[in-house]
């Protein structure tokens, strides 16, 4: 009993540990630079596909979605499998140098900071080609023909979806299963990035990086939505989306920030009734939303402290029983 006892008790105050350790690096200094981007690990990911996607020749579409998995499972198996041997750190003595290591692998599968950076650089554009130029590393669409007021909805789209997969999912596969699973999630979140698009190229090549995607997403994104309407205020979302389904996140961050938003071709959101004073978007709507992903961000936080303590406190209780009997 005892020793389940202290090994249940280490790992809950690592966990919580290793949690706000890594939040607090990542909004005190964020990603690495641009210019040292290229010797991260998660950038590893995706050079890793990119390579099997250049050996893979296609033509057979049953060959290509089984060597898509087997890719899939390979890479995720690389990242994976060393966050894995880390628990073996938790065993005494080794378990400040298992929160010591563990903090910077679990920051590297999330980012705050870096969603600020991006967006910071659309708000601060000096002209429209600017603006062009800082909404495309954030968007996969095409902005060349965007105006300022699509130029600003792609950044919140952007910024609204993205509270989901780089910062509520790792965080919930965090505190479900830990460093191994925020690591896992950040593979399948990235292949998906890579392949997962319905191209003649990637459309069998990358399926099962898009549905493990999708499923992995199911939960954290409704999460995130529940988040984004208790950060911004609201007791219910009035916004409605026109088109092809559009992210929860996105119809979210509308209500809250009372902004209409367009994907051209694609889908559009608006007040549910024509006098709710929904606006075309601003960087100030920008800017917003960049707080709004940090009060959620900081909610979830609260959240996972307020279950981790509690669960502390019933194992002490039991272990008084326990001692009792």
């Amino acid at each position: 009993m005892s020793s389940y006892f202290y090994f249940f008790c280490c790992y809950f105050i690592a966990q919580l540990l290793i949690f706000m350790l890594a939040l607090a690096i990542d909004l005190a200094f964020g990603d690495p630079p641009e210019r040292l981007e290229r010797f991260y690990p998660i950038v590893w990911i995706s050079r890793l596909m990119y390579f099997f996607d250049q050996i893979t020749k296609r033509g057979n579409a049953n060959k290509e979605k089984v060597l898509g998995v087997i890719y899939a499972v390979l890479i995720a198996a690389i990242f994976t499998i060393p966050c894995l041997a880390l628990l073996m750190l938790m065993a005494y003595p080794y378990e400040v140098l298992y929160v010591i290591l563990a903090v910077p692998v679990f920051k590297m599968t999330f980012t705050v900071k870096g969603l600020e950076r991006y967006a910071q650089a659309v708000i601060t554009a000096a002209d429209i080609e600017a603006k062009r130029e800082a909404v495309s590393k954030i968007v996969s669409r095409d902005v060349s023909h965007l105006d300022i007021e699509h130029l600003n909805s792609a950044a919140i789209e952007s910024v609204a979806e993205n509270l989901t997969d780089s910062v509520i999912a790792p965080f919930f596969y965090f505190a479900l299963f830990g460093v191994p699973a925020a690591m896992l999630y950040r593979v399948i979140n990235t292949l998906d990035a890579v392949v997962g698009y319905k191209t003649d190229r990637y459309r069998h090549f990358g399926w099962f990086a898009a549905r493990a995607d999708d499923v992995l997403n199911y939960i954290p994104e409704r999460i995130a939505t529940a988040l984004i309407l208790l950060a911004g205020g609201r007791p219910r979302c009035d916004a409605v989306e026109k088109g092809r389904r559009v992210h929860r996140t996105i119809v979210a961050m509308c209500s809250v920030l009372r902004v209409k938003v367009e994907k051209l071709g694609h889908y559009s959101v608006i007040g549910r009734d024509s006098g709710n004073g929904y606006e075309a978007p601003r960087t100030e709507h920008i800017a917003e939303s960049i707080r709004v992903v940090k009060r959620s961000a900081l909610l979830f936080a609260l959240c996972y402290a307020i279950i981790t303590i509690s669960g502390y406190m019933c194992l002490c209780s039991v272990k008084i029983c326990y001692c009792l009997l």
